[in-house]
């Protein structure tokens, strides 16, 4: 019903999945997760990405699985060594410009991806949709050129202000790069596309458009021109009123919003002719309020009711959610419309 709801601007359903959906908040995730000492490696692994992708379908009422994997698997296919320290997030070897810049996006390297994507959308209920999704361009050059997570991400910044030429001949790479691992997710079987661009709040504001909008702009022309016309999400993580802007000149189909907008102003400001997603904080889901749940739920729902709206969180649920206040949350959506 995903796909449906997005092809048709069906106002009168309300799909449902989460970021995350398949994560620690599940046991039966954190056994499968011991079958692989090497993150990069469970994402690698067919059976496991597969197993991953549709477990929480197991558990809740959900209109679409996102496939299992990370957003740095492009790095690593770029030739970055990437690493995950428990507690800590990923670590990223230091960057060798010269190497990253000769590599190409090795595909080939990556066939399992795409045998797991046409098992996952077999094993669908045909009304459930399949998401894939890549970093955007300015989120990889952050761990890339920084190594791994960081508060303020004062070497990129460094990179973008003083070695100016080093940086846009990288960013642009990446561009393509995202388009390419894309373009080959929708061609194994994904049918909507999701850019996360989880540290578009890093940017300057002078490089705002240049670094968040247009390379989303220019992923989207370019996917259209290979003949790939899948729904596509945008995901500007705090963008604040930058939304707005990025909704009329990005060319998603969908705005992703984060917990920290005010919804009702975005649903008054924010191109009428997207739909929008989110933006119920995760917070809200690791303790057994269900009240506090349903009041919440029934908020978002007042605010986007002639929209075009899917449900989800401000971003992935956590490892301490509760079963339970997810399957409440469903309950409550599916009962309301």
């Amino acid at each position: 019903m995903l796909l449906d709801t997005l092809i048709k601007k069906n106002r009168s359903y309300t799909p449902i999945w989460f970021m995350r959906q398949s994560g620690r908040h599940l046991k039966e995730y954190k056994k499968l997760r011991n079958k692989e000492q090497n993150f990069i490696n469970f994402c690698l692994n067919e059976k496991l990405v597969i197993e991953s992708s549709l477990l929480p379908l197991k558990y809740y009422d959900l209109d679409a699985a996102i496939l299992f994997s990370d957003i740095l698997i492009i790095p690593w296919l770029l030739g970055q060594k990437v690493d995950f320290k428990q507690n800590h997030g990923p670590l990223l070897a230091p960057i060798n410009f010269d190497t990253i810049l000769k590599n190409s996006l090795k595909i080939n390297k990556v066939h399992c991806i795409g045998n797991a994507i046409k098992e996952i959308k077999y094993s669908l209920n045909k009304k459930k949709s399949l998401i894939g999704f890549a970093g955007a361009p300015w989120t990889l050059i952050c761990y890339m050129i920084e190594g791994g997570t960081s508060k303020n991400f004062e070497k990129v910044r460094k990179h973008l202000w003083f070695e100016n030429k080093l940086f846009f001949t990288l960013f642009n790479k990446l561009i393509y790069s995202v388009v390419d691992f894309l373009e080959f997710q929708a061609n194994s079987g994904c049918d909507v596309l999701m850019i996360f661009d989880t540290w578009s709040h890093m940017i300057p504001n002078t490089y705002w458009n240049k670094l968040a909008i247009d390379p989303t702009r220019k992923i989207v022309q370019e996917l259209r021109d290979r003949n790939i016309n899948c729904p596509i999400i945008g995901f500007p993580f705090k963008a604040g009123e930058k939304f707005v802007r990025y909704s009329y000149e990005s060319l998603v189909d969908v705005v992703s919003l984060d917990w920290s907008a005010d919804l009702e102003w975005m649903e008054r400001n924010i191109n009428s002719e997207v739909a929008l997603q989110g933006n119920l904080d995760p917070m809200i889901l690791t303790q057994k309020n269900f009240n506090l749940l349903k009041n919440n739920v029934e908020k978002v729902l007042s605010i986007l009711e002639k929209r075009v709206h899917i449900f989800n969180l401000g971003h992935g649920i956590t490892p301490e959610a509760k079963v339970e206040s997810i399957i409440e949350i469903i309950n409550c959506v599916r009962s309301t419309k």
